[in-house]
């Protein structure tokens, strides 16, 4: 798999290298952009740690991570993943 990196700011102004798995929208947060990404830890030998966050776009090409502090937001983020994995690509034809 082709390395998509980025540099992000996390909330505690820490610049840091991620490996973006997705970036995707929340049905009822239209304006905010939500990003899946790892930075490399492993779990075990398949599996890394994923995150989630807000991701606010700063400008020339400069992205903050914002936590998801909001339980009924991150209800929606957690079903919109739940639809990615479970309807894949189908959904990105509507």
């Amino acid at each position: 798999m082709e390395d998509n990196k980025i540099t992000l700011t996390t909330p505690d102004n820490k610049t840091i290298e991620v490996e973006v798995l997705d970036i995707f929208n929340v049905v009822g947060y239209e304006g905010k952009d939500y990003i899946m990404y790892t930075l490399g830890e492993k779990i075990d030998e398949e599996n890394e740690k994923v995150y989630i966050s807000i991701l606010n776009d700063k400008g020339d090409n400069n992205f903050e991570l914002v936590g998801i502090t909001d339980d009924k937001e991150w209800d929606m983020v957690e079903k919109a993943i739940q639809e990615e994995i479970t309807y894949g690509d189908d959904m990105k034809d509507e």
